[in-house]
């Protein structure tokens, strides 16, 4: 029997596993954006644009730090595996009666060298093994949880990605109509100083507004690259690439404002992965004490004869016992604690969802349009020889000001939105996992 495990043992031998620096760049440089199949004239101009739900589910596959996490559940379920095993037997011999025979008789048989020999087979303890595979087994559906947590968090960071990235060029966008814009009015300005209809002064302050709009747009045009690279690197892609992002309109809206706060927090509490994880960590500390527990008894051992190990100098395992529950009791306070930081990370979260909201309908129901407003006035009134240019520039910023306001807020509401909404449990919603023993039905 012991030869044919040894064989069978023996094929898990040691094969070595280099990293080549080289390969791994090449393996991640290989990582691409599946665009979707082109039909032609009929394809639509957006149809191949990309949402946050979208981007979120291809960096849960592809994201490096994510694969970490994911390696831990093998260390967790061979934990597991090891957890069950029973103690080997122990193969020995003592020599004390072949050397007794010596000193005494002068010689020695074969029946003195025969009874040396000893077979032990240890027992685990009452409770022993049932504690430690009940604490590895919770171990692993912590693990599971931390998982869990990690594409909860990931998911969230790539919608607020999303948010910056199409906000981003949005605002490029923006300052390349405006620099046409001021460039026209710069045009105008030197021809009509050419022509003796405009002054010096007037020309030199339309071309710094225009210097000024140029320096917003390389502005808005490295926001752009960062964002992108952002994005990218969530999305386990290499710096440059280039993905079609949709226009979403502001995400959940109507789930938050049908909300209250104490309602977030309770859902966040069911709902977050985060919260289950450290439930799971609590349940593994509780079979731990368990363990600790079965540790105050003797281990006997049986084979050719019997051994009794008496735990006398560990106290019973009384020291043990009371590491274990210490343990465990801090467990409980750091899912109080928690729950009090989750409770509070919503509450500001809320805070600053609702600000946002408040600052965008300003900003769109009186900033904007009042902006507009006086620049058409003093266009009108310019032309009429009623204002002088310095005043047009100066509405003329002010305009530029609230657009780049308005879209910076409505950018900050997504964010925030998509932030309150994956704090309080709503943006990543996974099939929670079953809070009884991931064991129970193998044992």
């Amino acid at each position: 029997m012991w030869v044919a495990a040894a064989l069978t043992t023996g094929c898990a031998t040691y094969h070595p596993a280099p990293l080549e620096p080289d390969q791994i760049l090449k393996d991640l440089e290989a990582i691409e954006w599946p665009s979707s199949p082109t039909t032609g004239a009929e394809q639509e101009p957006n149809s191949t644009a990309t949402g946050p739900g979208e981007l979120a589910a291809f960096a849960l596959a592809t994201n490096p730090d994510l694969a970490i996490v994911r390696a831990e559940l093998g260390i967790q379920e061979a934990l597991l595996l090891e957890a069950g095993l029973l103690p080997d037997p122990e193969i020995g011999w003592d020599g004390m009666d072949v050397g007794a025979s010596q000193i005494v008789t002068g010689s020695s048989s074969s029946v003195e060298a025969l009874s040396g020999f000893g077979l032990m087979f240890p027992l685990p303890r009452l409770g022993e093994r049932d504690a430690r595979v009940g604490a590895a087994g919770w171990r692993l559906e912590e693990t599971k949880w931390l998982l869990l947590a990690a594409e909860w968090e990931l998911t969230r960071k790539v919608h607020v990605a999303f948010e910056e990235a199409r906000g981003a060029e949005a605002l490029l966008s923006q300052a390349v109509e405006l620099t046409d814009f001021a460039s026209s009015t710069f045009d105008y300005f030197r021809r009509a100083k050419d022509a003796g209809a405009a002054t010096a002064i007037q020309a030199n302050l339309a071309l710094g507004e225009l210097q000024a709009r140029q320096l917003e747009q390389l502005r808005a045009e490295s926001r752009v690259i960062q964002a992108r690279q952002s994005l990218n690197a969530l999305l386990g892609l290499p710096p440059g690439a280039t993905i079609v992002l949709r226009e979403d309109n502001t995400p959940g809206m109507e789930d938050l404002e049908a909300m209250a706060l104490e309602e977030l927090v309770k859902k966040a509490l069911h709902e977050r992965p985060d919260l289950g994880g450290l439930l799971a960590s609590y349940q593994a500390a509780e079979e731990e004490v368990k363990l600790a527990v079965s540790k105050r008894f003797p281990r006997f051992s049986l084979g050719t004869g019997i051994v009794l190990n008496l735990p006398i100098f560990t106290q019973f395992g009384g020291p043990a016992i009371r590491t274990a529950t210490a343990k465990r009791d801090r467990l409980a306070q750091t899912y109080t604690a928690t729950v009090h930081q989750a409770r509070r990370e919503i509450a500001a979260a809320h805070a600053q969802w609702q600000a946002a909201r408040d600052e965008r309908q300003l900003i769109v129901s009186e900033l904007l349009p009042n902006a507009e407003d006086n620049l058409a006035l003093s266009r009108q009134a310019f032309e009429a020889g009623e204002v002088t240019l310095l005043e047009t520039i100066a509405l003329q910023r002010a305009l530029v000001e609230a657009r780049t306001r308005h879209l910076e807020a409505r950018i900050e509401l997504s964010k925030r939105s998509w932030t309150l909404l994956a704090k309080s449990g709503w943006l990543l919603n996974p099939d929670t996992p079953n809070q009884t023993h991931p064991t129970q039905e193998s044992r």
